[in-house]
C-alpha cells in the first residue's frame, strides 16, 4: 500500500486533487488514485503518517490523508511542515531531488512542494506556525535566486510568491526590473519575455499603472528584437503579433503600435482602442450569507440538491414584460441601434432602436432581456452558484464515482454518458471551468435529444437527395420542435437555455464553444459558469421527489425517522 500511496503523482496545480495516476492505460486501467484510499485505509494511513521519521514519507502520507477528510487539519499542519523540511533539506545537502545532482534548492521540484504547502496552508490558517514557515521559506528562496542572477529558478519563485500574496508586490516588480538588467545579452528572449510578464502583473497587483505599462512596454520590445534576429518569416511576424498584443492598452504607444502593424501581412482595425470598460458595484453579502446558511447540512447529498434548487428559470412573459416597461421608462437608453463587436473589433450582431412608438420593436425588446439576463445571471454566479459551489469543495472531496452514482439515476443522462457527464462535474465543481464547459455544453444537446426520444419523437433529418438521416442539431431542435421541448421541459428552462446557448444578443455559448470562439478567460466568467449550472440543474430536477431515497457512496444514509 505504501508503494502505492508513494507512486502517485503530485499534481501541484490541481489544488483539489492533487494526487494523480502515475500510468493510465488505453483499456481504462491505471495506477492509484487519492480516492482508492477511502474508508478503512484512511485510518491505516493516518497512524503511518504519525509515526513517519522521513520527511518525504510524512509529507506525503498526512497529505492524503487530509485530502480524503478536510477535518484532519493536524495531519494537515504536518503536511506543510513536512514539505518545508525536504526543501530546507535539499538546500542544505542532506537531501538531493531524485534525478538531480546538482546542490541546492532552486529547482522546480523545490517550487512544487511549496506551492502545495502553501496550498494547504492557505486552507488550514495563515497564520500557523507551519504556513509561516514555508512562506519564509518562499522569501528566501525567491531572494537567494534574485542575488545569484538565476533567471528561472527568480521567475518560479517571484510567480510563487506573487500566486499567495507572500510578499510586497512592488517589491518583488522592483527586484525583477534590477534582475533583467543584469542579465547577459545572450539570455534567452522567452526568459527575458515572462520576467517582464511577472513584472507586469506584480505592478497591476499593487495597483502601479506606470510599472504595469512599463513593464509591458519593455516586453513588447524583447518580441520585436527577438523578430528581428529571426529569419523565418513565420516566427518574425508571430513576435510581432506578440509584441502589438502586449502593447494593447498601454497609454502613448498608439504610434508605435502602428509602426509595428505595417509589418505585418494582415492588419487588424484599431476599434478597440475606442472601447471603454464601467463597472457598477454591487453588495451581494446578504444573498451570500443566505447562501451559506442553506448549505449548512451534514451530508454531500442534501448539499448538491440544494446547490441545483438555488435559482429558477425566469418566466419568458415576464421578462418580455420587463423589457417592454423598462423601455417605456428609459426611452433614452434604447432609443438608438446597437453594434455588438468581438475582441478583433468585428461586428458580431446589431440591434434595432426602439424608437419613439408606444410599441417597442421585438430586436430591442431582446436587447434589453439580453442586459437583464446578463445581470441576473452575473449576481446569480457571484452571490450564489459560487459560494455554493466553494462551500461542497470546502468541506467535501469530491470524485466521479459520486456524480455517477447520482447521475445514474437522471432520466436527462444517458447510460452510456454517466462517466462524461460525471467527469465535467467534477472538473466544474474542482473549479476547472475550462474542461467542465469543454465537457458539458456538447452534452446539452445530445440530452436534449436523449429526452425528445424517450417521449417518442422522432429526432432525426432525412435527406431526400443521398437518402441519409442525421440528428438534428439543437439549432434545430429549438426551430422545429419547440413546441415538444417545451411540454416536457417548461417554457421557461428552454427560453432559459436558448439565452445562454443560443441566442444573440448574448453569450451565445454553444455557437463560440463549438467554432473556437471562446478565450482562455471566458470559460470563467458568470456566463459560462452558469451554464454549467444550468446543465447540472436539469440533471437533478427529475430526482428531486426521490433525494431521500438516494445515498452517495462513502456517506452513511440518514438516519430512519420514528413514526
Amino acid at each position: 500500500m505504501l508503494s502505492a500511496v508513494t507512486g502517485m503523482m503530485l499534481r501541484p496545480n490541481e489544488k483539489n486533487e492533487p494526487f494523480g495516476p502515475l500510468v493510465v492505460f488505453a483499456d481504462g486501467r491505471r495506477s492509484a488514485v487519492a480516492a482508492d484510499f477511502r474508508g478503512e485505509p484512511e485510518a491505516v494511513l493516518a497512524a503511518l503518517a504519525d509515526s513517519a521519521k522521513n520527511p518525504t514519507l510524512k509529507a506525503r502520507l498526512a497529505d492524503l490523508c487530509w485530502v480524503l477528510d478536510r477535518k484532519k487539519g493536524r495531519l494537515a499542519a504536518a503536511a506543510v511542515a513536512a514539505y518545508v523540511n525536504i526543501v530546507e533539506g535539499v538546500d542544505s545537502g542532506s537531501l538531493v531531488f531524485r534525478f538531480d545532482e546538482a546542490k541546492g534548492a532552486l529547482k522546480h521540484d523545490a517550487r512544487d512542494l511549496l506551492r502545495r504547502a502553501l496550498q494547504i496552508g492557505k486552507a488550514i490558517g495563515w497564520g500557523k506556525s507551519e504556513a509561516v514557515a514555508a512562506r519564509a521559506l518562499v522569501v528566501q528562496l525567491r531572494e537567494m535566486a534574485l542575488q545569484q542572477a538565476m533567471s528561472i529558478p527568480a521567475f518560479w519563485f517571484c510567480e510563487l510568491d506573487l500566486d499567495f500574496g507572500v510578499s510586497d508586490a512592488e517589491e518583488i516588480g522592483k527586484y525583477l526590473e534590477a534582475l533583467i538588467a543584469g542579465l547577459p545579452a545572450d539570455t534567452d528572449g522567452h526568459n527575458v519575455v515572462n520576467l517582464w510578464r511577472l513584472a507586469a502583473r506584480a505592478y497591476h497587483i499593487a495597483k502601479l499603472d506606470e510599472g504595469k505599462c512599463r513593464a509591458q512596454t519593455a516586453a513588447a520590445e524583447q518580441f520585436v528584437l527577438m523578430a528581428e534576429r529571426q529569419p523565418m518569416a513565420m516566427m518574425a511576424s508571430s513576435f510581432l503579433s506578440d509584441a502589438i498584443s502586449e502593447l494593447h492598452g498601454v497609454p502613448g504607444q498608439k504610434d508605435r503600435r502602428k509602426e509595428l502593424r505595417h509589418r505585418l501581412i494582415e492588419v487588424q482595425t484599431g476599434i478597440s482602442e475606442e472601447m471603454a470598460s464601467f463597472s457598477h458595484p454591487l453588495d451581494l453579502e446578504d444573498i451570500a450569507r443566505e447562501v451559506e446558511r442553506a448549505m449548512e447540512r451534514p451530508k454531500l447529498r442534501d448539499k448538491l440538491f440544494v446547490f441545483a434548487a438555488l435559482g429558477q428559470s425566469p418566466d419568458p412573459t415576464k421578462l418580455v414584460e420587463e423589457a417592454s416597461r423598462s423601455i417605456r421608462e428609459h426611452p433614452l437608453s434604447s432609443l438608438f441601434g446597437a453594434s455588438h463587436h468581438d475582441r478583433e473589433g468585428k461586428v458580431v450582431y446589431r440591434t434595432q432602436g426602439a424608437g419613439l412608438g408606444n410599441e417597442a420593436d421585438e430586436a430591442a425588446i431582446q436587447s434589453q432581456i439580453a442586459q437583464a439576463e446578463n445581470l441576473r445571471r452575473q449576481i446569480t454566479v457571484a452571490a450564489q452558484v459560487e459560494v455554493a459551489r466553494q462551500s461542497i469543495m470546502r468541506d467535501h472531496f469530491l470524485s466521479s464515482e459520486i456524480f455517477a452514482h447520482l447521475l445514474g439515476h437522471s432520466p436527462f443522462v444517458p447510460n452510456d454518458l454517466v462517466r462524461t457527464f460525471s467527469h465535467g462535474f467534477l472538473r466544474f465543481f474542482q473549479g476547472d471551468f475550462i474542461s467542465g464547459l469543454y465537457i458539458l455544453t456538447p452534452l446539452l444537446e445530445n440530452s436534449l435529444r436523449h429526452l425528445l426520444r424517450a417521449r417518442g419523437h422522432d429526432v432525426t433529418i432525412f435527406d431526400d437527395a443521398t437518402q441519409t438521416q442525421q440528428d438534428r442539431t439543437i439549432s434545430s431542435l429549438f426551430e422545429q420542435m419547440r413546441s415538444e421541448l417545451d411540454a416536457i421541459l417548461g417554457n421557461a428552462i428552454t427560453t432559459d437555455i436558448e439565452n445562454v446557448f443560443l441566442r444573440k444578443p448574448g453569450p451565445h455559448l454553444r455557437h463560440a464553444l463549438s467554432h473556437g470562439l471562446l478565450h482562455d478567460g471566458d470559460p470563467y466568467g458568470h456566463d459560462a459558469i452558469y451554464g454549467c449550472w444550468l446543465i447540472f440543474r436539469l440533471c437533478m430536477i427529475p430526482l428531486f421527489p426521490y433525494r431521500d431515497e438516494l445515498h452517495l457512496p462513502f456517506e452513511e444514509p440518514a438516519a430512519p425517522t420514528s413514526a
